[in-house]
């Protein structure tokens, strides 16, 4: 209270304009966006199977699941021979999209 007091006596002492101080508050805040919607892919299989992904071979470890970081150009793995499209799964929390690896043939 004291504080308010004293800023409004400066303020007419010096004929200072407190608008900007009073409606601060009022001002929207800008919405910020990131443009990418998937972060990574969390691609689950058998272990030992292999499958291409942004030109790159990758083989499901022990644990039966590899995430990996997404690249925005590619939009599609490579299973068997077989381009499948990544767009397919669910989005995790963490904005991971989750991939099961179809079954060898």
């Amino acid at each position: 209270m004291i504080l308010t007091a004293a800023a409004l006596t400066l303020a007419i002492q010096f004929e200072l304009d407190l608008t900007a101080l009073v409606r601060r508050g009022e001002l929207q805040q800008p919405v910020v966006r990131c443009g990418i919607s998937t972060v990574g892919y969390h691609f689950n299989g058998r272990p030992g199977q292999q499958f291409v992904y942004a030109g790159e071979r990758f083989e499901i470890p022990e644990e039966g699941w590899i995430e990996l970081l997404a690249d925005r150009r590619h939009h599609t793995y490579v299973v068997d021979g077989r381009e499948l499209q990544l767009d397919a799964g669910a989005l995790d929390a963490f904005s991971f999209r989750h991939v099961t690896l179809p079954p060898e043939q």
